[in-house]
């Protein structure tokens, strides 16, 4: 005689423990899957993206990443080094002829507008900058990257510093629209300016080589007539093509302050 019911109840606890045992293969191979190489290259990646950023992002939004030749590690973001020197070409408006400017920046003067020019130096944001905004007897600018998306990397705007030193010749300034505007726009003042400092203009740094040799002959042919817009979105290309004798500077870099004769 056949029990049906204890047959039927012994082919579901066998049923169940086909299952059970199945989630539990499943289970051992995820965890198995999950600590293997894939996993790790991907944890790998995250934080070599993490710490590779472009140095704009560092005081931006993680959001504004675009790849570009600025891109650093957050180690090179700030340098120990107060000097910078900078490279200038096609002085007198004359291709090819170049000279060495060394700034020393004064952390003391303006800590905030010291700090954004080293982020800026170390991204090497400055090379082929073109000098746009030149008077005579009054200041030469520039600051407004060669690459229209590496310069929207920089629009985050940075507080101002009291003013502590004057506007003298030699001293280096933030260009700025008002209160709070700093961005990556600096000038040289070619004369004592000393109307400037009531005006909120903190200079970060001063020429200590290089003033008379190389500033002095920064081309002022062309004045005033770039167009900021333009060069805001178009770059280099439009200066190139309208104001091709622009002086610039080639390369900014750091340097120890053995190096500054």
């Amino acid at each position: 005689m056949r029990v049906k019911g204890k047959r039927s109840d012994g082919a579901r606890a066998k049923h169940f423990f086909l299952l059970f045992a199945l989630a539990f293969v499943v289970v051992i191979l995820i965890k198995s899957f999950g600590s293997g190489s894939w996993h790790s290259k991907a944890a790998n990646d995250e934080e070599h993206n993490l710490n590779k950023i472009p140095a704009a992002s560092l005081t931006a939004s993680k959001d504004n990443q675009v790849a570009s030749d600025t891109t650093i590690t957050k180690n090179e973001a700030v340098q120990d080094s107060n000097f910078v020197e900078f490279v200038f070409s096609n002085l007198d408006g004359e291709s090819g002829k170049e000279g060495t400017v060394i700034v020393q920046l004064m952390p003391e003067w303006a800590p905030l507008g010291v700090g954004r020019i080293k982020e800026l130096t170390a991204a090497k944001f400055y090379d082929e900058c073109r000098v746009f905004r030149v008077i005579h007897r009054f200041m030469a600018q520039l600051g407004i990257n060669g690459d229209p998306k590496i310069q929207k990397l920089w629009k985050k705007e940075i507080k101002d510093d009291p003013v502590k030193t004057s506007n003298a010749r030699g001293t280096v300034t933030f260009a700025m629209a008002g209160p709070n505007t700093r961005t990556t726009q600096i000038f040289f003042n070619k004369v004592d300016n000393k109307y400037l400092d009531g005006q909120g203009f903190a200079p970060f740094g001063k020429v200590v080589s290089g003033l008379e040799e190389v500033i002095d002959h920064i081309n002022e042919e062309y004045v005033e007539k770039p167009n900021q817009g333009k060069i805001q979105n178009r770059g280099n290309e439009y200066l190139l093509k309208e104001f091709p004798r622009l002086s610039f500077i080639k390369t900014a870099r750091f340097v120890s302050s053995a190096d500054v004769k």
